[in-house]
C-alpha cells in the first residue's frame, strides 16, 4: 500500500488500558483503605471518559480531570475521601502499568521493517512517559507525542501540525492513523485530510456520522490492508 507513515493511538489500540485503570484504581483503593466493589470500576470510568470527552471538544483544560475525576466520583458513591490525593495516587500506579494487548508487540516489530512509525496519545505526561519507557515497542517508534507535552489534544488540528512539523512534514496520502476512538483518532485524521484507520474489536457503532477510511476487528486485518 502507499502508505509511509502510520500513526499510532496508544491506549486502546496497542496498551491494555481498561486493565491498566482497573489495577491502579485497585491499588489506589486498597492504599486509601476504600473496599473495592466490582460498580466502582463502573463508575469510575463513565465519570473519566465523560471529562475526557469534554477534553477533546476543547470544554475543560486536561489538567483539571485527573481531580476532577475522584472528586466527582466519591461524590456520586457517598465515599468520604481526600479527591487530590487519590488522584496523585492513582496517577503513579497508572505509571506502572505498560501490558500491550494481545498481539500488540508483533504487530509493530513487524510494522516497523516497512514503515516509520509514531505514537500519538491524549494523555497526561507523569503517567504516559513512565509506562512508554518500560514499554518494549517504545524503540520502534520515531516519535512520540502526548498532548499534555504539546498542549493540544486529538482532534485538534494543531496536535498533528505538530506531529507531521516532527516527522519533517511528508505529503499527507503517505499518512494513516490507527485508533479505537472515533471521536479522537479517526474524526482527527477525517478533518486533518489524512487516512485513517478504525480499530473496532468490538464491533461498535458508529457515531456522529464519523466515516473511516478503514475499519478493522483485529491486527491481521491491518496487515492485509497494508499488503493490498
Amino acid at each position: 500500500m502507499k502508505y509511509s507513515w502510520l500513526l499510532f493511538d496508544a491506549d486502546g489500540t496497542l496498551f491494555d488500558f481498561e486493565k491498566a485503570q482497573e489495577q491502579a484504581l485497585r491499588n489506589t483503593f486498597k492504599h486509601l483503605r476504600i473496599n473495592f466493589r466490582e460498580s466502582y470500576y463502573q463508575s469510575y470510568q463513565e465519570i473519566n471518559t465523560f471529562l475526557w470527552k469534554r477534553y477533546e471538544r476543547a470544554e475543560i483544560k486536561q489538567d483539571r480531570i485527573p481531580y476532577q475525576r475522584f472528586y466527582n466520583f466519591f461524590e456520586e458513591n457517598n465515599i468520604l475521601a481526600d479527591a487530590q490525593k487519590a488522584s496523585e495516587l492513582y496517577l503513579e500506579y497508572l505509571g506502572r502499568e505498560h501490558e500491550l494487548l494481545d498481539g500488540a508487540e508483533e504487530l509493530i516489530k513487524k510494522l516497523a521493517t516497512e514503515y516509520k512509525l509514531v505514537l500519538i496519545t491524549n494523555g497526561l505526561k507523569s503517567v504516559q512517559r513512565p509506562r512508554f519507557l518500560s514499554a518494549v515497542i517504545t524503540p520502534y517508534f520515531e516519535e512520540i507525542i502526548i498532548s499534555e507535552e504539546v498542549g493540544f489534544a486529538k482532534p485538534q488540528k494543531e496536535i498533528f501540525d505538530i506531529t507531521f512539523e516532527r516527522i519533517n512534514n511528508p505529503p499527507k496520502e503517505v499518512v494513516m492513523i490507527i485508533g479505537d476512538n472515533p471521536g479522537s483518532d479517526i474524526l482527527g485524521g477525517i478533518e486533518y485530510g489524512i487516512d485513517s484507520c478504525w480499530y473496532n474489536p468490538s464491533a461498535e457503532e458508529l457515531y456522529d456520522g464519523i466515516i473511516p477510511t478503514y475499519e478493522i476487528r483485529n491486527y491481521d486485518e491491518l496487515i492485509e490492508l497494508l499488503e493490498d
